[in-house]
């Protein structure tokens, strides 16, 4: 099974643990969970995105690197949900530096969760201005590759030595 039908068996089981959530909520006279956003990053933004895993080539990841907008309970049930899928959200996805000029784009939206990817170009140009050693390799296959124009631009007005790549 490739990554963006595992994602999408995973949030589609995690979309029906919310609405048991609600349901139990309104049984209770409490209010539901608000609506969920997950806007996933990195590694796993980059795999999920059929014409950035068809160019580059991307190792597997252990861990979901994603910001969050939900309530706490639904959290609790993502990294439940993930464990079945062999992932572990990673708790510090908050200090992933997002550029300014970053796009989001829907992949899945259930009654419970939308699911946004980041654009590849953008993941690509955090993963070169921030972690430009451990990601060398990637980032040279992907300037090498053309599909991605505006990625050196980006990588050199967000402050990315090309050096780093050469």
């Amino acid at each position: 099974m490739d990554i963006k039908s595992q994602l999408k068996s995973l949030f589609q089981e995690l979309n029906a643990s919310i609405e048991e959530i609600n349901r139990e909520r309104h049984e209770k006279k409490l209010s539901a969970v608000s609506k969920s956003k997950v806007r996933l990053l990195g590694q796993i933004s980059l795999l999920s995105n059929e014409k950035a895993s068809a160019i580059l080539t991307l190792a597997q990841t252990g861990d979901m690197d994603a910001y969050l907008i939900m309530d706490h309970i639904v959290k609790e049930e993502l990294k439940k949900v993930l464990k079945k899928y062999r992932l572990i959200y990673d708790e510090d996805s908050y200090l992933i530096w997002i550029p300014e000029d970053a796009k989001f784009n829907r992949i899945f939206d259930f009654n419970q969760i939308v699911i946004e990817s980041i654009d590849p170009e953008s993941a690509l140009v955090s993963k070169a201005v921030k972690a430009p050693e451990k990601n060398k390799q990637l980032i040279r296959e992907a300037i090498a590759s053309s599909e991605f124009p505006n990625l050196v631009d980006r990588i050199l007005k967000n402050g990315g030595k090309l050096e780093n790549f050469i």
